[in-house]
């Protein structure tokens, strides 16, 4: 699912099967960056629980667009 926030970034977010179990990844749009958990540059994050990404997403104004 595509994402974006008010600054017009785009965002990606899917569930995905990684070694066997279900994980939440979104990974960053159009060759720009999103921030790690030390404020790293990363072009994706995994999360592990859903609840953890859904409040990552939100902490960083991202929407459905």
């Amino acid at each position: 699912m595509r994402m974006v926030n008010e600054q017009g970034q785009g965002i990606y977010y899917n569930d995905v099967m990684k070694r066997g179990q279900l994980r939440f990844v979104v990974k960053a749009a159009s060759g720009q960056f999103i921030l790690g958990r030390n404020r790293e540059k990363l072009r994706s994050r995994t999360f592990s629980q859903e609840h953890q990404a859904e409040a990552w997403l939100k902490r960083n104004g991202y929407h459905a667009g």
